[in-house]
């Protein structure tokens, strides 16, 4: 007999899309509340399997949050029960939908977990598996470069099964998207026809959006190519796809791909009427939003229509920094299950405590810090594979501000609040940011508007914290000389902090060769910012910064004039992160 809590399931996902979350919400919650209950053997295996299926359509339907408290509900049964099996399973749809949600870090999290579990069980292809989800977490956030290391990961574990493997044929699928996406097409396009010799009825039948996805990227690769005739074969396979799911998913991604299709071929009037539909379509899905522009933009250029393109483009930068700002904003609300009934009046009050009671007592850890900053380490990854620019920024900038003076425990609150301080990258568009060269201007100010995005989602200063990292995201950009951004800031003008983180985020960027910087020992990177005393950075401050630098390297037996590579500059930050006793 099907358990109660299952009844009237079955039909909610022909009603996702007139269902509002609080309605999917109030729909799924006997599911999840049963899920926490102590369950009788025969439900405690078909209900996790029944409530994952579950997480698959929501996602699908592009409501990976509607979907996460079952997800999370079902890790929880897998954890009380101590079934390795479905834990694996339950952490693999954690990491699959919180990576849809844009929360990268603790997608991670979760499939490193899910890893570890696989790894003890040495069951290879659930290894491969758990690579396949990490490199799309790292393909959420645009680091393609680390998707493809992933994908490798995934071909490594299952080199020594011979015929198709499902992981191999995903990874190879995956990988044409980042050569793609890459602009190696000719790299891409032998990933994907892999992936093609790879793909079964079976596998076909177990993942049609996968395959529909395959086809979609098979299209886009041969357009770029020149290959347009055996482009045409695999957009009709989309289409066929696509008819069979009947999801908005497949839709979007059957119309952006006969778009691309029509205008390779001159059908440019239809083309660009398809689009339109798409992007109607796609605006119901947030989440879809971003990669149908781009689609968009590509096309409406291809087809002589400059003046729709720029449009495009500025839809599409508008969307990515608002949908940034909204999706931290949401990311810190999903781990904070406080409510907030006071009005104006007593928020202002509570500010106002908060600021005076910081003079003289130590400082609690304000509420979603965790969560800003698992968002802060996703922006980073954008631009660095370690994901650490942040934290390693903030462990200088502690450092500058003892030897400023700052108390200890107001040097380590800066610090923290300066591990933030390129939260808004997640506000630019993957494309800007993976995009090798100098930028263009237009390029260049989508990258700005980075600090205003920071800006934005730290906007809730009750916290003081929160109030000098807000400071130090927008301001850690302008200059001393005040030609920097924001425009006409600049000397005693800016805040200390973001003085202070500007000097750490440089010298991070000159030692780690960030994109962009040439990679330099400790010492010649010390050489580059004294140059820009004055100018760039607080003269002062800097003086400040290089006697830490060489302090710290002399009392740590470090070789700052070693030749370019991390090694010493790693053990120079795990000094610096050592608690000194004021903790």
């Amino acid at each position: 007999m099907q358990p109660a809590c299952l009844e009237g399931l079955p039909g909610l996902e022909t009603r996702l899309s007139h269902l509002s979350s609080e309605e999917v919400a109030v729909a799924l919650e006997p599911l999840r509340a049963r899920l926490l209950e102590n369950l009788p053997p025969d439900e405690s295996k078909a209900l996790p399997s029944a409530a994952l299926g579950v997480c698959r359509r929501l996602f699908a339907h592009g409501r990976s949050r509607d979907a996460l408290p079952v997800a999370r509900a079902t890790l929880a049964h897998a954890r009380s029960v101590n079934d390795d099996f479905l834990m694996r399973r339950a952490y693999a749809a954690c990491g699959l939908l919180l990576g849809d949600v844009g929360d990268i870090v603790g997608a991670i999290e979760h499939h490193m977990r899910a890893l570890e579990l696989a790894t003890e069980a040495k069951d290879s292809i659930e290894i491969a598996r758990v690579w396949n989800n990490l490199g799309m977490a790292f393909a959420v956030c645009g680091n393609y470069e680390l998707q493809m290391r992933c994908n490798l990961r995934v071909v490594d574990a299952v080199r020594h099964i011979e015929g198709p493997v499902y992981s191999r044929y995903t990874a190879c699928s995956n990988a044409a998207n980042g050569k793609y996406q890459l602009g190696e097409y000719d790299e891409g396009l032998r990933y994907a026809r892999r992936a093609l010799a790879e793909l079964t009825p079976a596998f076909l039948e177990e993942d049609l959006h996968g395959a529909l996805l395959l086809r979609r990227n098979f299209t886009y690769l041969l357009i770029a190519t020149g290959n347009v005739e055996e482009a045409r074969e695999h957009a009709e396979e989309v289409s066929k796809l696509a008819h069979r799911i009947q999801t908005p998913r497949a839709k979007v991604a059957e119309a952006t791909t006969r778009a691309a299709l029509e205008i390779a071929t001159g059908g440019f009037d239809i083309a660009l009427t398809r689009l339109d539909q798409a992007l109607t379509r796609a605006r119901e899905v947030p989440g879809l939003l971003r990669d149908t522009l781009v689609c968009a933009v590509r096309c409406e250029e291809a087809a002589g229509q400059p003046d729709r393109a720029l449009l495009r483009l500025k839809e599409l930068a508008d969307h990515v920094y608002d949908f940034a700002i909204e999706r931290a904003r949401k990311i810190v609300r999903l781990d904070d299950s406080s409510t907030d009934s006071q009005g104006a009046q007593d928020r202002e009050l509570q500010q106002a405590n908060a600021r005076l009671a910081s003079k003289v007592e130590p400082r609690e850890v304000p509420e979603g810090w965790d969560a800003l900053r698992r968002v802060a380490i996703g922006a980073a990854l954008r631009v660095d594979p370690t994901g650490w620019h942040g934290v390693r920024v903030g462990a200088l900038t502690k450092a500058l501000a003892l030897e400023h003076g700052c108390r200890p425990l107001e040097a380590m609150e800066m610090g923290l609040a300066a591990e933030l301080h390129d939260i808004g990258l997640a506000s630019v568009p993957q494309g800007v940011l993976a995009k090798s060269g100098a930028p263009n201007e237009v390029e260049r100010a989508l990258i700005r508007r980075h600090i205003d995005a920071g800006a934005e989602i730290l906007r809730d200063d009750r916290a003081p914290r929160i109030l000098v990292a807000r400071e130090i995201a927008r301001y850690h950009h302008a200059r001393w000389d005040g030609i920097g951004y924001p425009e006409r800031v600049g000397g005693q003008f800016i805040p200390l902090a973001a003085r202070m983180c500007s000097i750490a985020d440089a010298y991070d960027d000159l030692v780690s060769g960030a994109p962009g910087f040439e990679a330099h020992s400790m010492n010649d990177a010390l050489h580059v910012l004294g140059r820009a005393a004055g100018s760039e950075f607080d003269p002062a401050l800097l003086v400040e910064f290089e006697t830490m630098v060489r302090k710290q390297t002399r009392e740590q037996d470090i070789d700052a004039e070693a030749a370019p590579g991390l090694e010493g500059f790693r053990q120079l930050i795990a000094s610096l992160e050592e608690d000194r006793g004021f903790a």
